[in-house]
C-alpha cells in the first residue's frame, strides 16, 4: 500500500557530503531532510534541525562537517507493503515525523510523512463525512 502514496523519487544523500552541500539539496528540492543512503539503503537521517542544532548552534564549519558526522543513524524504515494503519502505529511508536520506504531487499523505494499521512486521512473522513450527509438528506 505505501509504495502507491509515497513520495518519489526521495532527496539522497551520502554520507560523505559536506552540510552545506546538504543544506543546498535541502534548500534546491525543498525538503526538510535527506534520507542518507549506502548503495541504496538507507543508513540515516539528516534534518535541517540537526544542521541547525548539532552544526549551526555549535558553531562548526558546515564546509568541514560530513553528513555522516551529525546524520541519525539506522532510521527505523518500512516496508513498501505496509498498510497505513501499520504506518500510524510505527509513527506513534516511534515519534518521528519521516519514515523512508524500502522495498523487501531493502533498497529505498520512497518517503512517507506523518503530514501525508493527515492529508491522505483527512481527505478520506471528508469523504466519508460527504457520504453521511448525503444519507441524512435521503432519510429526511
Amino acid at each position: 500500500m505505501l509504495a502507491k502514496i509515497c513520495v518519489k523519487p526521495v532527496v539522497t544523500a551520502s554520507a560523505q557530503m559536506t552540510v552545506v552541500e546538504a543544506a543546498s539539496a535541502m534548500r534546491d528540492k525543498n525538503v526538510g531532510a535527506l534520507v542518507v543512503v549506502n548503495a541504496g539503503r538507507p543508513i540515516g537521517m539528516l534534518t535541517d534541525r540537526d544542521i541547525a542544532i548539532e552544526v549551526v548552534a555549535r558553531g562548526k564549519d558546515p564546509d568541514a562537517v560530513r553528513v555522516g558526522d551529525v546524520m541519525h543513524r539506522k532510521p527505523t524504515c518500512v516496508r513498501d507493503d505496509l498498510g497505513i494503519l501499520d504506518t500510524v502505529k510505527v509513527f506513534a511508536k516511534t515519534g518521528v515525523r519521516r519514515l523512508p520506504v524500502v522495498a523487501k531487499s531493502g533498497q529505498l523505494v520512497g518517503v512517507i510523512t506523518v503530514d501525508d499521512l493527515v492529508m491522505l486521512l483527512g481527505n478520506e473522513l471528508g469523504h466519508l463525512a460527504g457520504g453521511l450527509t448525503a444519507g441524512l438528506r435521503r432519510a429526511s
